[in-house]
């Protein structure tokens, strides 16, 4: 095992504090974060993240924007790995409407 198949834990700390911060009022009930590989076998960070059926409506921007903030913040640590997060919704989870 080499440190690319590990995750620390300052780094699960930091990613699952960005999680909670951005995506709790929305159900959020876990957040798992792994070392993976993305399609071409490079090294990532997978950001698992679990929710309820209830909370606020779903805003695509709070979702769209996840990814930047987890990876601004990982860099600033030194984690190079890239993250990539699936977003496990409830099938009932509302999607706000924006006008």
């Amino acid at each position: 095992m080499n440190g690319q198949d590990m995750v620390g834990d300052d780094v699960a700390a930091a990613a699952t504090e960005i999680v909670e911060r951005e995506m709790g009022p929305f159900g959020l009930r876990a957040v798992t974060v792994t070392a993976a590989e993305d399609h071409d076998g490079d090294p990532i960070l997978l950001v698992e993240v679990e929710y309820r059926a209830g909370g606020k409506p779903i805003e695509p921007k709070v979702v769209a924007g996840l990814a930047t903030k987890l990876r601004r913040r990982l860099w600033e640590m030194g984690e190079m790995r890239f993250p990539h997060v699936r977003h496990h919704f409830s099938a009932r989870q509302k999607v706000a409407r924006y006008p």
